[in-house]
């Protein structure tokens, strides 16, 4: 669901935290007293695993978490630019990391490549990347509907 109806049916009681083993959902640092104290995700910096049968969105008291097969939380992007193996070395680190059935991130030859279509957002593949900065970028969410078209030339 949007942030705002999130926001709006999140309690704040901390279950999905709590439950979430890999430390992915976490409680939101208040800056704001509307949002202060809720759980949130950010993908690029921990990442969601995708855990069979999700269980922060069952144990969810209120419905602020949905209880579904697959999320998506946004797109990657690769810049070439900063991955390794546009610059002579081999790598590879973020092959074969997807949660989800279809693989969004593949090697084509040495070069990672997104399939935009199967990227669900989860970040495993950003903590895999060894550069500084990172090859790998979290596109904003924004519902599928509403994207951009992919031009061409540009780096997946």
């Amino acid at each position: 669901m949007d942030e705002a109806n999130f926001l709006e049916r999140c309690d704040g009681c901390g279950d999905c935290v709590a439950v979430c083993p890999h430390e992915a959902i976490f409680t939101y640092v208040p800056d704001a007293p509307v949002v202060g104290g809720t759980p949130v995700m950010k993908p690029e910096r921990r990442p969601c695993h995708m855990c069979e049968g999700f269980p922060c969105s069952t144990v969810c008291p209120t419905g602020a978490l949905l209880p579904v097969s697959s999320w998506w939380l946004g797109e990657v992007r690769i810049s070439e630019a900063d991955c390794f193996t546009y610059r002579g070395p081999e790598c590879g680190a973020c092959a074969n990391l997807c949660p989800t059935e279809t693989m969004a991130l593949t090697m084509r030859g040495r070069h990672p490549q997104i399939a935009r279509e199967h990227c669900v957002g989860c970040g495993l593949c950003i903590a895999a990347c060894p550069t500084s900065p990172k090859a790998i970028e979290l596109l904003p969410y924004e519902p599928r509907a509403q994207r951009a078209p992919e031009t061409a030339g540009a780096s997946t």
